[in-house]
């Protein structure tokens, strides 16, 4: 038997952000993959989640067609309890929403796990320079933190909100017209600035080593040069690169 549980909540923003549920008749199945990038935090993080939330057994493994890595579960129970969260099966990008167990919680944990499951598979940290009568570091460095999370589900949307709110965090939600035909409406939650990045890193954290790498070099040296891969920031944070060599 699952129990509703803070882990259960992460999983759910696993799913949210790297999920799928399949059912066409021929297969049903869950698929959670991400990028090959992100490989250790799928198999020291996420794998193991998954296995003790519902006593499994999982292998990960690449899918080349598509380019992730990740597994797929099988199981009719819990394909049938996904579904009973309320996560549609196919496509739920438009439609997407969070589970009522996470949303009706008195539970703080409850929400913050959500949000770190969503944000370690779908959101967004980067850091960008100033413009305008600063200092040359911060016209020259990429040093003021951006925390966001972009879904083009309205439902979505504004459940996070709901939860950022109670948790007292401060944010801003913009809403990005389509800009060709076919595409839908993307209601990007940004979180600006040192106070609320520290916030979320005390409330919310980081498991994705992919993502949290920008924090640390940040937390380093006070900036994290854009458009780096993981290996160069973990090169930065040995000691092997220098960051003021890698551009702005």
């Amino acid at each position: 038997m699952v129990v509703f549980s803070e882990d259960l909540a992460e999983v759910c923003g696993i799913h949210v952000g790297d999920g799928y549920l399949r059912n066409d008749g021929r297969r049903r199945e869950l698929d959670i993959s991400g990028s090959f990038e992100e490989s250790g935090y799928y198999d020291f993080h996420v794998k193991p989640l998954f296995e003790k939330v519902f006593g499994i057994t999982l292998k990960n493994r690449i899918f080349p067609s598509r380019g992730t890595y990740g597994f797929v579960i099988r199981d009719r129970d819990i394909i049938r309890f996904f579904h009973d969260l309320g996560f549609p099966y196919g496509k739920k990008s438009t439609t997407v929403k969070i589970p009522s167990f996470v949303l009706k919680s008195n539970d703080a944990l409850i929400h913050t796990r959500f949000l770190r499951g969503l944000f370690d598979t779908d959101g967004y940290l980067g850091f960008r320079k100033c413009y305008g009568n600063y200092t040359l570091f911060k016209v020259s460095r990429h040093h003021y933190p951006q925390i966001q999370l972009t879904t083009v589900s309205p439902y979505l949307s504004k459940q996070i909100i709901l939860l950022l709110g109670r948790l007292g965090l401060a944010h801003y939600c913009y809403r990005d017209e389509p800009s060709g035909v076919g595409e839908n409406v993307a209601y990007r939650i940004m979180l600006n600035g040192v106070s609320r990045l520290h916030q979320w890193m005390e409330l919310i954290g980081m498991k994705n080593e992919v993502k949290r790498s920008r924090y640390v070099v940040w937390k380093a040296f006070g900036f994290c040069p854009t458009n780096l891969t993981f290996e160069q920031r973990k090169g930065i944070l040995n000691g092997d690169i220098d960051p003021y060599t890698m551009g702005p």
